[in-house]
């Protein structure tokens, strides 16, 4: 064969497998009327159609797209109250429940109501639970949550007063039936004492985090798991704690394929100010038994690889974004190289996971969990301090095996930054069962690119082509994005200040 001919060869190949890496994109129409100050979720696929829930100043709507993207119909949510001020949606393949609150008076109402792909109701709408507000109480009160199954859901709320913390929570089937319900005192500690979200097994376990702090809420010396067991009224406490380690953040992820709860933190070493690396703890989901415990210390050779300025301090500034769990009992993390800088002042790390977890399902791609992500807040409430700087860089992607053991480590160069506000920053991943995508913004020569890189089951890496599309203007926002079905995503634009939707089609 002529070299010539092998050149061709390799160059037919080299395009298909381009071709395979992005399908299609199509765009959704921008109306006036979704201009920066809407709020939103994108609810997924149903029935061939893309429902997004839109909340537009008391106005609370659902929009309907076609496979190109085109407005099939929108519909006002009319029979909730005006002063409805957060909704949470659980969705199955030919309905959906919506969970909303609302104030009257002095009383905060959790209500629940089944409702069709057509958004009319299937059932009327049920009382959940009831709340009378203090004089200068927040009325936001109820968080809502589901098993991974989502055979199971959860209202539940955290009152404190003085010195005594209340935990109420309520727990309801598939067809939105009671089937558990506790309640329970406890007290708690202003300055040291700190309670994270409860998470929900699908056996119908709690599972729920405190936290004690010292060096002025700086650092965590001291973890309690605390697992409260379905029909149980009082939770199982499991102390975790070391004399010569502090935590950061604590990430928690529930492994219902292997009845465990998944712990994972970032450390410190005491009298260090510095990452030292990554603490995981394996416990069973039903009783808190610790089956695993481990401290993974990053190498020299990695933190030159993620910093690029202190090889010391390289990951001080990360977090822990998500855990995906693996069947073997296993499990690969994600975390991000982030932080805010205010002008005129210190830079400060910037803590959060609003990205959520990713859940498993049958269907062989993952949901978004509602207990952290979806809804996104409009611009004009959502970091829009001109006077700070917000910074996304590096992704760091660990793979552990059942034991613990790190198998496997890759660095995801990213450099982002802008001023104000951090909506297009971060990233997004999409499962493709084979390999991880994850997708981000990049800006070259003042235009924006979504880049596309994967890890591979043994942790290569590989590039693919940065999304393409004859339409010019739209400004992706990555990490508000959802997957919608295998190999395809929903990702929130902005055009001309208004928003839009990008259907993109990935092949294998």
């Amino acid at each position: 064969m002529s070299i010539f001919r092998i050149f061709l060869l390799v160059l037919i190949l080299s395009a298909g497998k381009t071709a395979l890496a992005q399908k299609e994109i199509s765009f959704s129409d921008y109306r006036n009327e979704d201009d920066l100050d809407i709020s939103f979720e994108i609810l997924g696929k149903m029935k061939g159609n893309y429902l997004i829930y839109k909340s537009v100043r008391w106005k609370h709507m659902l929009a309907y797209y076609d496979s190109s993207m085109h407005l099939a119909k929108s519909m006002r949510i009319s029979f909730i109250p005006e002063k409805t001020f957060n909704i949470d949606f659980i969705t199955y393949p030919d309905f959906f429940y919506m969970v909303y609150q609302y104030q009257k008076n002095s009383i905060v109402y959790c209500m629940g109501v089944k409702m069709g792909i057509d958004g009319k109701k299937l059932s009327e709408p049920v009382l959940m639970d009831t709340t009378k507000l203090g004089l200068l109480a927040d009325n936001k009160i109820y968080s809502t949550i589901y098993s991974q199954d989502k055979q199971k859901i959860m209202v539940y709320k955290m009152l404190r007063k003085n010195q005594d913390l209340t935990i109420v929570s309520k727990i309801y089937n598939a067809s939105l039936a009671m089937i558990d319900s506790t309640r329970e005192v406890t007290q708690v500690n202003d300055k040291t004492d700190s309670y994270g979200d409860i998470y929900l097994a699908n056996n119908g376990d709690q599972v729920l985090t405190k936290l004690s702090l010292t060096n002025f809420g700086k650092k965590i010396n001291g973890v309690e798991m605390m697992i409260r067991q379905f029909g149980a009224k009082k939770y199982i406490v499991r102390p975790i704690s070391f004399t010569d380690k502090f935590f950061d953040d604590i990430n928690v992820k529930l492994d219902n394929q292997n009845g465990q709860c998944i712990v994972n933190s970032l450390y410190y070493e005491k009298g260090s100010e510095n990452i030292k690396g990554v603490f995981s703890v394996l416990m069973n989901i039903h009783d808190g038994e610790v089956k695993k415990l481990a401290f993974n210390e990053f190498s020299d050779s990695l933190r030159s690889i993620a910093s690029k300025t202190v090889f010391k301090s390289a990951f001080d500034n990360f977090s822990i974004q998500q855990v995906i769990a693996k069947k073997d009992g296993g499990f690969i993390m994600a975390a991000e190289d982030n932080y805010v800088q205010a002008r005129y002042s210190q830079s400060y790390v910037n803590r959060y996971n609003s990205l959520g977890t990713f859940d498993n399902y049958n269907t062989g791609y993952y949901s978004n969990s509602a207990y952290y992500n979806g809804f996104y807040r409009p611009f004009s409430s959502f970091n829009n301090y001109q006077s700070q700087t917000f910074y996304y860089d590096n992704i760091l992607v660990l793979s552990f095996d059942s034991s613990l053991t790190m198998q496997w480590n890759v660095v995801i160069p990213k450099e982002q930054t802008d001023e104000g506000n951090d909506n297009f920053l971060s990233y997004s991943i999409m499962n493709m069962g084979r390999e991880l995508h994850f997708l981000y913004v990049e800006r070259l020569s003042n235009t924006q690119v979504v880049s596309n890189q994967s890890v591979q089951p043994n942790g290569t890496l590989k590039r693919y082509p940065t999304f393409k599309s004859r339409e010019k203007g739209f400004e992706f926002m990555p990490r508000s994005a959802k997957q919608v079905d295998y190999g395809e995503m929903i990702i929130p634009c902005v055009y001309r200040n208004n928003l839009a939707f990008a259907r993109v089609i990935f092949d294998e």
